[in-house]
């Protein structure tokens, strides 16, 4: 496994804030080839390029707070590497939080 990555999503009422960091060894000639972060099914990412290294935080305001939010990801790289996965962020609390990482 080559990729490392590490994804945390954050909720404060109906403010989340969304913080990545996936990377691949400069050594390879593997590259990311797509990353998705999605929040109430919204792609969190804009335009994503082939890269070697990707980080960022991004915002988003929930629709409803008080719902439970699905937060899923998948990354792809140019070989055959995938990653993916499933969370929620809890709607009866005020804070909450979901991470997924290698």
């Amino acid at each position: 496994m080559s990729v490392k990555y590490s994804i945390r999503v954050e909720k404060d009422g109906a403010n989340v804030t969304a913080r990545y960091n996936l990377g691949i060894p400069v050594d390879t000639t593997e590259l990311l080839a797509s990353f998705e972060l999605n929040v109430e099914g919204k792609n969190l990412i804009d335009t994503f390029l082939p890269q070697k290294a990707f980080t960022g935080t991004k915002f988003y305001i929930l629709t409803n707070p008080s719902a439970d939010t699905a937060v899923t990801f998948a990354i792809t790289t140019s070989e055959t590497w995938t990653a993916d996965g499933t969370d929620k962020l809890r709607g009866q609390k005020q804070y909450d939080d979901v991470s997924f990482s290698n």
